[in-house]
This record gives C-alpha cells, structure tokens and sequence, in this order.
C-alpha cells in the first residue's frame, strides 16, 4: 500500500540516475582499458657492460626507418624508450667502440624481439 505518492518520483529518479551512473562508468572503464592496453607500446631497453664508450642508434625497419635513438652510453649504462609494437627494430653500433668516431658503423641488426612488449639489447 503506498502511503505518499511523492516517493514514487524519487525512487524512479534514484533508479535512472543510478542506470545511467552505472553505463558511465563501464564506458570510462572500457575507455581506460582500450587506451592503455590495445596498440600498447614496447620498451626497448639497451645495456652496455662491455665497452667504455660506444655509439648507438636505434631505428624502426617499416618503410618510415625513423631513427629513434642516437646516443653514445658508457661501460654500464642503459637507456630506455618506448617504441610503437607494431615496428620492427633494428640497431648498430660503432665499428670500433674503443675508438668511437660516430661515422663508421657495423651492419644493421634486427632486434628479435617478436610481439613482446619489453625488448633488452644487451651490449649491441
């Protein structure tokens, strides 16, 4: 038995705001979701123990070949960066490392690193 008809209101109220809050937030979840882990990006990390000093450069093998990193790193240090997964990477080194001039440069090695999402260059 309804004893005050103005609830009946309310209660209807409270019923489709509580629909509506609750498909607002599996849109902004599915949207989180999507962003951040569909077309991830891989991060490439390169490590050099073995020489004091050596060139690097890192670029992608698609049809762009954007040089993506271009720096020396010295006996122990690693630098990091991310890379779309969907590209193929490929890197050289100096020729010499123990005498790094910057021109000379061995042949382009691809990565291996397959669809994984974390690619190591251990001493390139």
């Amino acid at each position: 038995m309804i004893i005050n008809s103005q609830n009946i209101g309310l209660i209807t109220m409270r019923k489709y705001f509580t629909a509506f809050m609750a498909i607002a937030l599996a849109a902004a979840l599915f949207y989180i979701v999507k962003r951040n882990y569909t077309g991830y990006n891989a991060l490439v990390s390169i490590r050099n123990t073995r020489w004091e000093k050596v060139h690097i450069q890192v670029r992608t093998a698609d049809n762009t070949q954007k040089l993506v990193f271009d720096e020396y790193l010295y006996k122990g240090q690693s630098k990091a960066f991310t890379m779309s997964s969907g590209n193929k990477i490929i890197y050289r080194r100096d020729l010499d490392p123990d005498l790094p001039d910057g021109v000379h440069f061995t042949g382009w090695t691809a990565a291996n690193c397959g669809d994984s999402s974390v690619c190591t260059i251990n001493n390139p």
